[in-house]
């Protein structure tokens, strides 16, 4: 019986824009004025930017003349409970405690949620696995929020994302700085391959997972074949393939690799992509069902 390869890398003929959905001005608990925060992006070459404040939507459509970035709207849901992005957001939604209500009421109003820093805190578990697999609706996890380099906790959530993948749950990885002050900007930063520049061809790339995660890797091509996953970098020193419950399937010297599908990875694969220090991409998954 054959693999069928069912990837998210398609109809990618598009320009890739790098982007930062999580970022906090003045208007809650950041040091810079909402202008100042889009200046600072814009300094770095960013593409895109969401300020997403705290329990609120900033009025982004008054900054947007300001900026050749394309600004899109959105707020963290903070209050009462673990946090969450609501990016391309129309309104606010009310902080409820119960989270998969918040969820419902941010799909039924326009956007889409991303579930914020899972590994925050002392007991690195702002989000515990069991809520994250009861929670349903929502888009993705961020596997990296840069803020808590500094914080409690781990940066990263992969182990979490990888036990989400492998029970069967479809969820896109981000990465985003939580930016606060300017020692935070440029930590980890999502590339999306969109069809142009506009705010909805943004969103629905970054829905749909025609995108990947960077703490500094800019990754050159992602193909996949009938048969094949195959990535390639620049300066990268080794590039890792991912399978069910972060198994690593194959290790891989260099700055291009490729990996046929056996058939055992367990419903799919992606790949992480090393540079120097702490630099590193990761892709969407590949998932893989049985065909015929």
């Amino acid at each position: 019986m054959s693999i069928l390869l069912q990837s998210p890398y398609v109809e990618t003929n598009g320009t890739w824009l790098r982007g930062n959905l999580h970022a906090h001005s003045t208007l809650s608990d950041g040091v810079l004025p909402p202008e100042e925060v889009v200046a600072t992006y814009e300094r770095l070459g960013y593409d895109f930017l969401a300020l997403s404040d705290h329990d609120l939507v900033a009025p982004v459509a008054a900054l947007q003349a300001a900026t050749e970035m394309t600004l899109l709207t959105g707020n963290e849901i903070t209050a009462n409970g673990p946090h969450l992005l609501h990016v391309g957001a129309r309104e606010r939604v009310a902080p409820e405690a119960d989270r998969q209500a918040v969820i419902d009421a941010v799909c039924e109003s326009g956007g889409f949620a991303v579930l914020n820093h899972p590994n925050w805190g002392e007991d690195f578990d702002h989000f515990p696995f069991r809520y994250l697999a009861s929670l349903e609706g929502y888009v993705g996890v961020e596997t990296y929020n840069g803020i808590i380099e500094v914080l409690p906790g781990s940066p990263f959530s992969l182990d979490k994302w990888d036990r989400l993948l492998s029970t069967g749950r479809r969820v896109w990885a981000f990465a985003n700085d939580d930016f606060h002050a300017p020692p935070h900007a440029a930590r980890g930063w999502n590339m999306v391959q969109a069809a142009d520049r506009s705010a909805e061809a943004i969103l629905a790339a970054l829905q749909t997972g025609r995108f990947y995660c960077s703490t500094g890797v800019r990754l050159a091509e992602i193909e996949v074949t009938d048969t094949d996953l195959r990535v390639a970098a620049e300066g990268a020193a080794h590039i890792r393939f991912i399978g069910k419950w972060g198994r690593e399937l194959a290790l891989v010297e260099g700055n291009e690799a490729t990996y046929r599908v056996l058939g055992n990875e367990g419903g799919y694969v992606r790949a992480e992509v090393y540079g120097e220090g702490y630099r590193a991409a990761w892709t969407q998954p590949v998932w893989l069902e049985q065909a015929g």
